[in-house]
């Protein structure tokens, strides 16, 4: 490379984005002068080709000095072509540097035939972790494909999944997107996702709308129109980057229209979407996209081509297969708030495979001419350890691969069974090379496995919980564990006919055949269920309404009946409608309902009224949906909600309840009546705080169709805390009411005089979206330094307040070499005690027992029948620290213990 010399603060880093075949958007930004000009060329010592582009002035009420932005694009390239190229603004000129066009759709971008890409997300903090995280990559690329190569040489692009920044602000777009990617983004273009951050802070969008070009995508002539969304191919590749914070039907429609278009293009072999909010995560869970997970990605698994999700948001890595397609998701392991085990509710899914609390990156390469993709993570560790480039994990998917074999079930039945049983699948074997991934064993009542009694799916590995006290590390629950066997435990199941089948899957996502069935019957059980299950929740008039029944009673006389809600099963009180079972134990039934209202169904013996399962409720007629004309209201303002498609029943009203509280258990906070299938209400006089509204059909509690969210007041939620002064290390209390009940609402700790939206805060907690609550703030959380701070709630992962701030201070510890006084007629003294003196305890009443604890509850010390009103406390013999010291005297005091 070559160099140029000048001497000035201010450095040009180019920032490559938005590359296609014949063009790419060279960016960058300087705090003085206008001019915007790229030289570029083919070689590197002969850049002939000079564009002038333009620049814009942005600015920020949190930014003091200027912020120019320049871009430049670059038109009529080659495709797959390397070419040189250097910025200049004024007398500033930047080093020469290199990046390469995408190939045409459906070749390959280097010689031997492959097209890569990075991905990575979350770096979003100033701390120096994502800078580290992009070191590494550069340092991997250099390592596999040569280090006289330019990264460019063999990685097409980096794909980053949201939350570029913790606040949408010019301050953070400057030194944490912009700055920290330097190592790459001036040879490898950078494509982003939007996450929940970029929408947060003084600008919001508007920073990511400003600083990006993405608008100008579009895939088979199909544009989304807005940079919240797009779709772009790279070679045989489409990559779908979608938006969790933006989800709508009008996305959702554009989707349905690039992938139907990918379907029947030939140049398009792979299909790989990504999101900010994941599809799935085994931490903090719940805070998923429920859009990603229930409607585009299942209009993704549509096509054959879609073998990849990437989300992002968990700041770890996690890798899992969607059950009934051949496509994987992933959290890409971002760098951002720390977030370990323990920290967080905490589930296992069936559909993760393996959880890694470090910060990674991927490595995506395609073999465009044999149909392969290999993946590679790489982790540089976490806070407790740092590794270098360590492999974590590695997943593929070939195409035109065969199938393992078809397994069978190797008992051989008695005629009957008792429990526990033990249930064995053949060996696995294929005629590849892949190993077995996964085992599905399904039971089901009935020969087509249309009620299924038992499922067991395993992967051979499941990377699951803290290993030991590694809250870094993930232990494998399924170590040693043969997934080929299962066994159904006694008492289990009930007694009876059952069906069993099996089916293995390969580390390529290729599913066997399911195994030809066998049956067997289960005596001597004392386990009894008989159940009914819906296929739905809600029906349309006169629309089939099927129900299952499983473990009934093998008579002709069983029979079920559907009710309306209201009545109670009696001769005097027939059914709606009914029907008797078969006689078998397993089967079903299907019912239609001409009348709007809601049911229960019912399952009976003898033929009599007696009930001998669990009721199944559901609603038959139109379901309305309800929207709201704003989502904040001012205190006194008219709060307009409106529906369509409402049933019209007798006494269906609209009632709004605050967040947290539960229609019939609470109070509603107003409620009107419904008069048409259509309508708009209007609500006055409901006071501050977050609220719910819903449609609850005959002056019942029960509601069907949406809620509607909103909020009522500026400063809603009350916060406080249990005293205004607290010692180095003691813990904090917080209490709080009206908060919004989202479950990544949180509470921050800033220093006094700082600025959310700007400043670094000393620590996070959340407490599982709890709209009224009480939590304690600990250790590491709490401030390390004397001073002066507030503590404050923020919603939704955001940095929205929505309490009042609360300010307090911390001290040394307060506890002085005077008669420190426990309660009325108790005293220790001195204290902070020196370990070469004893302390003294003082009492107005003889002392019976003294317990000394560590801080982690051990007893260390204790002492018995004193029977004197002082007691001489050695504390040579306790190491230095802190201490917890029970007095008994009458009752008991409890107090702390400094010994320095």
């Amino acid at each position: 490379m070559c160099y140029s010399t000048f001497t000035s603060a201010q450095n040009l880093d180019p920032y490559l984005q938005s590359v296609t075949p014949t063009s790419i958007y060279v960016s960058w930004k300087t705090d003085s002068n206008t001019e915007t000009i790229v030289e570029y060329g083919i070689e590197e010592n002969n850049l002939n080709t000079t564009v002038t582009g333009n620049t814009n002035a942005f600015t920020d009420s949190g930014y003091t000095g200027n912020y120019l932005y320049h871009n430049a694009k670059l038109i009529n390239l080659s495709p797959n072509t390397k070419y040189y190229y250097k910025i200049k603004t004024g007398s500033l000129e930047s080093e020469t540097f290199s990046f390469k066009t995408l190939p045409n759709p459906g070749e390959a971008a280097t010689e031997d035939g492959h097209i890569r890409f990075l991905i990575m997300g979350d770096n979003q903090l100033t701390a120096s972790r994502y800078d580290s995280l992009v070191s590494a990559a550069h340092r991997k690329i250099k390592q596999k494909w040569g280090t006289n190569l330019d990264p460019e040489d063999n990685v097409a692009l980096t794909f980053m999944v949201g939350d570029q920044v913790d606040i949408g602000n010019l301050n953070q777009y400057e030194n944490i997107h912009f700055k920290k990617n330097t190592k790459l983004s001036s040879n490898l273009p950078i494509h982003t996702t939007v996450g929940n951050h970029e929408t947060y802070g003084s600008l919001g969008m508007e920073a990511y709308y400003d600083h990006f070009y993405l608008d100008g995508y579009t895939y088979q002539g199909i544009s989304s129109g807005t940079e919240n969304y797009y779709a772009m191919q790279a070679g045989n590749v489409l990559f779908i980057s979608l938006s969790s914070e933006h989800t709508s039907s009008q996305q959702l429609s554009w989707l349905q229209q690039i992938v139907s278009a990918a379907n029947t293009d030939s140049t398009v072999d792979w299909i790989i979407s990504l999101s900010h909010r994941p599809y799935q995560a085994e931490q903090y869970v719940g805070d998923i996209s429920p859009w990603v997970r229930n409607s585009a990605v299942p209009l993704l698994t549509s096509s054959s081509k879609f073998i990849l999700h990437i989300g992002a948001h968990h700041h770890l890595y996690h890798r899992g297969q969607l059950k009934d397609s051949p496509a994987y998701n992933i959290i890409s392991g971002g760098t951002a708030w720390d977030q370990y085990w323990g920290m967080a509710t905490e589930q296992d899914f069936e559909d993760v495979q393996k959880t890694i609390n470090n910060w990674m990156y991927q490595i995506i390469d395609i073999d465009v001419e044999n149909g392969t993709m290999d993946v590679e993570s790489y982790s540089i560790g976490s806070i407790y350890k740092w590794k270098n480039n360590q492999l974590m994990d590695e997943f593929h998917r070939y195409k035109n691969t065969a199938t393992p074999n078809q397994p069978i079930i190797e008992n051989e039945f008695t005629a009957e069974e008792t429990l526990p049983l033990t249930i064995a699948g053949s060996d696995y074997q294929t005629s590849t090379n892949e190993l077995l991934n996964t085992s599905q064993f399904l039971i089901s009542k009935t020969a087509d496995f249309n009620v299924i009694e038992k499922e067991v799916y395993r992967d051979y590995e499941n990377l699951f919980g803290m290993f030991e006290t590694q809250s870094d590390s993930t232990v494998d629950i399924n170590l040693g564990l043969n997934i080929k066997v299962m066994t159904i435990a006694e008492n289990e199941i009930p007694n009876g006919d059952y069906h069993v089948k099996v089916r293995y899957r390969d580390r390529n996502l290729e599913w066997s055949s399911w195994s030809e069935s066998k049956l067997f019957t289960i005596t001597g059980s004392s386990f009894a269920n008989t159940s009914i299950t819906l296929d739905a929740e809600t029906y349309d008039v006169n629309n089939t309404i099927t129900i299952q029944y499983a473990d009934a009673p093998q008579s002709t006389s069983t029979w079920i009946g559907l009710y309306l809600d209201t009545q109670t099963p009696s001769g005097s009180s027939p059914s709606q409608t009914w029907s008797y079972t078969d006689g078998t134990a397993n089967g079903s039934l299907t019912f239609t309902l001409p009348n709007s209202s809601r049911y229960y169904a019912a399952i009976f013996e003898n033929g009599g009224y007696t009930e001998i399962a669990d009721r199944q409720y559901f609603y038959v007629g139109a379901v309305p949906e309800l929207i709201t004309d704003a989502e904040e209201y001012s205190i006194d303002d008219t709060i307009n909600i409106s529906f369509t498609n409402g049933p019209q029943l007798t006494n269906d009203w609209i009632g709004i309840y605050k967040m947290g509280q539960t229609a019939g258990e609470n109070t509603s906070a107003s409620f009107q009546y419904v008069s048409s299938s259509t309508e708009n209400m209007s609500f006055t006089g409901i006071p501050k705080g977050y609220y719910f509204a819903e449609y609850y059909i005959q002056d019942s509690y029960n509601a069907i169709g949406n809620k509607v969210f909103f909020k009522v007041g500026d400063i809603v939620t009350e916060l406080w805390i249990n005293k205004p002064v607290y010692d180095l290390g003691e813990d904090i209390v917080a209490t709080w009411t009206d908060a919004p009940g989202i479950v990544k609402d949180w509470l921050g700790i800033y220093p006094e005089n700082t600025d959310p939206n700007v400043d670094p805060l000393i620590s996070y907690t959340y407490f599982d979206g709890l709209a009224d609550g009480t939590i304690g703030v600990t250790s590491p959380e709490l401030p390390t330094d004397e001073g002066n701070y507030f503590l404050v709630m923020f919603t939704n992962d955001s940095y929205n307040e929505v309490s009042n701030r609360v300010d307090f201070q911390v001290v040394e510890q307060t506890l002085g070499t005077d008669e420190y006084s426990i309660d009325e007629g108790i005293q220790l003294y001195p204290n902070p005690a020196s370990s070469n003196k004893p302390s003294v305890i003082s009492s107005k009443y003889p002392i019976d027992k003294i317990d000394i604890y560590n801080t982690t509850g051990q007893l260390v010390y204790s002492t018995k029948n004193v029977n004197n009103n002082k007691y001489s406390l050695i504390t040579q013999d306790l190491p230095t620290g802190v201490y917890i010291l029970k007095i008994h005297s009458r009752k008991v005091y409890t107090t702390k213990l400094i010994v320095k």
